[in-house]
């Protein structure tokens, strides 16, 4: 009986051994930082905070803002990045920042900060980035683009498609 307890005993010992001493997990250690008992973390940035536009918002506006481009910045707000200046925007998104902002579109999300923008500008527009300056424009896709032109009425855009 004694011999069948020193064995079970030794055998208890090696496996917390084995344990203690890191074998037993299948992931690298290096990496990563105790927070809890049971519990670690990787060293690492969130898929957020390496690309700002796939943060997820949830957002319900305020009543004082009331037209497109106001929802836009107020969504830009503390995201890193901002709106292209006036002088380099498209006219058409000109025109479409100065409407109101749709009753549907005063509360939306949880989406991503790039899929909001895209629903605040509309199916008429594509998202594009300047990581270095950290600002977004919102540019006529071609369908739209060969039926808007600069001559004709700029307070209509028609979708030939």
């Amino acid at each position: 009986m004694k011999i069948k307890n020193v064995i079970l005993l030794s055998i208890f010992a090696c496996s917390i051994a084995y344990i203690n001493c890191g074998c037993a997990t299948n992931y690298d250690q290096s990496n990563t930082t105790q927070v809890g008992r049971y519990l670690t973390v990787k060293n690492t940035a969130k898929q957020s905070q390496l690309n700002l536009l796939s943060q997820t918002v949830q957002v319900h506006f305020p009543q004082d803002v009331q037209t497109v481009g106001e929802a836009m910045n107020y969504l830009l707000k503390f995201s890193g990045y901002t709106l292209v200046e006036g002088n380099q925007m498209n006219p058409a998104l000109k025109i479409t920042l100065s409407k109101p902002l749709p009753v549907v579109d005063r509360e939306f999300g949880p989406v991503s900060l790039k899929d909001g923008l895209l629903v605040l500008a509309g199916s008429a527009f594509y998202l594009a980035q300047d990581p270095i300056n950290r600002t977004v424009d919102c540019r006529l896709k071609s369908a739209f683009t060969k039926s808007y032109s600069s001559k004709s009425n700029k307070n209509s855009v028609y979708f030939k498609g």
